[in-house]
């Protein structure tokens, strides 16, 4: 039990372990300390804290707030005294807000901080034990002073390994769940707020009553108003609701086709002609699946609504706008290499990504390759892709550990994939190594990827190298991409033409 005590009390002040070092320092010291004096003692103690805290120049060392032993003595039992003063404060302040939340606690948090009404801050019972633990939270970690050895901790280690499991789950471990736990006090109240808020009902002020600020206190005058906003936001939600219903009726059915169906044909027929939907159908809001010849009758013949730009379902009645018709299509690419599985719930492009890689890994057994994304969040997510389907890669992200990500790419053997921002590895890296350039996005500057494709293809290469890009067919990357190809013909077309010499410009020439 004792021991426990003194492990509490080495982990609760970064000031405490700081002292104790330097005593243990002075006591292992080779030097003889027999004939050392208290002033001697202290004298290392004051020297030793600042230069521990001379890169801390906005704080005041400790070194200044005691001159011989008897001020060191009182100035580790006052900060101890002090710690655990402040932690006391804090768990009783934590154990009186557990329990059922009174009425008074809540409308106290609403004014408070939920809701704020130009009332001091800080009023409520949550706001002062958040002060607490600031207190708390100050004492507790405001002398920490980094790049020292923790010998004395080495020691207690060595000794009893068990001792340095318990130091988290006793001091800063504890203010962390205490904190944890007096957030969720905070929240349970502030869902409860919520939840009075959502369920509190309209009325109109009485005859007598003064003008409130209240949102649900109306004027008899605004009973009719708000009566037709209510029905209306009544419809637009029933509306959603029914698009959800539908959208919900038409995955069901198309997982049980796809279930039945074989290379993406749907063997379920056509409600009108009653062919099978095959490759291509249209689906409404309602969730009914129709083929497009039948769907293109329906649009040109039995359109409704102003404009005639709606139609019903077949089926239901229901009227679906011609804008939210949904036309399915389960053809694959012939381009695309579907024989190669990957594995997990990935965007066309990712997959595509992960794909491709596969492909090289088979088809060109050892190639390395670079992944280029303009985003950062982007390659976090390839990443995650390729630990689904268990590729070996690096990643640079930034400066940390720029070099060992890069050194393992290089001459590891496994490695084969490295991910790189754009505006970190296009720019002076040579990675010969790799012949493969995977460009996630199209890129807006021509100068950025010719600096990406140039990581590999530079001097000293003596493999082919490949570019492969990845555009969605019929969004705005691949008008994007069209349009850099445009302005890339006209600048060589300007270059061209004004490299090029008339006869006159050849006279100016020779005749100087």
């Amino acid at each position: 039990m004792l021991f426990r005590n003194a492990a509490f009390f080495w982990s609760s002040n970064d000031l405490l372990k700081t002292l104790v070092e330097i005593f243990f320092k002075f006591f292992i010291s080779d030097e003889d300390t027999s004939d050392s004096t208290d002033d001697d003692l202290v004298l290392r103690i004051k020297n030793e804290l600042t230069s521990s805290y001379k890169q801390q120049a906005h704080k005041l060392s400790m070194a200044d707030k005691f001159r011989d032993g008897r001020g060191l003595q009182f100035l580790l039992t006052t900060q101890m005294q002090d710690l655990m003063k402040s932690q006391k404060t804090v768990q009783e302040a934590v154990k009186n807000l557990e329990g059922p939340a009174s009425q008074k606690v809540i409308d106290e948090a609403t004014i408070c901080h939920l809701r704020p009404m130009r009332l001091p801050l800080n009023s409520c019972v949550f706001c002062k034990a958040d002060e607490l633990f600031t207190d708390y939270e100050s004492k507790l970690f405001s002398h920490t002073v980094k790049g020292q050895t923790a010998i004395f901790e080495e020691m207690i280690e060595d000794e009893e390994g068990l001792v340095d499991d318990r130091l988290p789950t006793t001091s800063r471990g504890l203010w962390a769940v205490l904190h944890e736990y007096w957030m969720v006090l905070r929240n349970h109240v502030s869902a409860i707020d919520e939840l009075g808020m959502a369920t509190e009902r309209l009325r109109v002020r009485l005859p007598d009553e003064p003008k409130p600020k209240l949102l649900h206190i109306i004027e008899p005058h605004e009973v009719d108003q708000n009566r037709v906003k209510l029905l209306n936001d009544q419809a637009v939600a029933k509306s959603q609701l029914q698009k959800k219903l539908g959208q919900f009726l038409y995955l069901t059915n198309l997982e049980k086709s796809q279930d039945k169906s074989t290379g993406g044909l749907n063997p379920e027929p056509c409600p009108i002609c009653a062919r099978p939907l095959g490759q291509e159908w249209a689906v409404l809001t309602c969730g009914h699946c129709f083929c497009n010849e039948c769907i293109a009758i329906l649009v040109e013949q039995y359109s409704v609504g102003s404009r005639r730009r709606a139609i019903k379902c077949a089926i239901c009645r229901q009227t679906t706008s011609l804008a939210e018709i949904s036309y399915v299509f389960t053809t694959q690419s012939s381009h695309q290499d579907q024989d190669i599985p990957v594995k997990g719930s990935h965007s066309t492009k990712v997959e595509a990504v992960v794909r491709t890689l596969k492909k090289i890994q088979v088809t060109d057994t050892g190639a390395k390759c670079l992944v280029f994304s303009t985003w950062q969040s982007v390659l976090d997510i390839i990443a995650k892709a390729l630990l689904d389907n268990n590729l070996d890669f690096s990643q640079i992200n930034g400066i940390h550990k720029f070099q060992e990500n890069l050194c393992s790419f290089k001459y590891d053997e496994k490695i084969n994939i490295l991910l790189l921002p754009l505006h970190t590895g296009s720019n002076g890296l040579n990675i010969i190594e790799a012949t493969h350039v995977l460009l996630v996005e199209p890129i807006l500057n021509p100068a950025h990827e010719l600096q990406a494709i140039g990581r590999v293809h530079r001097i000293g290469q003596t493999k082919p190298t490949f570019v492969h890009r990845f555009l969605i067919k019929s969004t705005i990357e691949e008008r994007m991409q069209t349009m850099l190809k445009t302005a890339e013909k006209r600048c060589v077309l300007s270059e061209t033409y004004d490299s090029v010499c008339s006869e006159g410009k050849y006279r100016r020439l020779y005749s100087r």
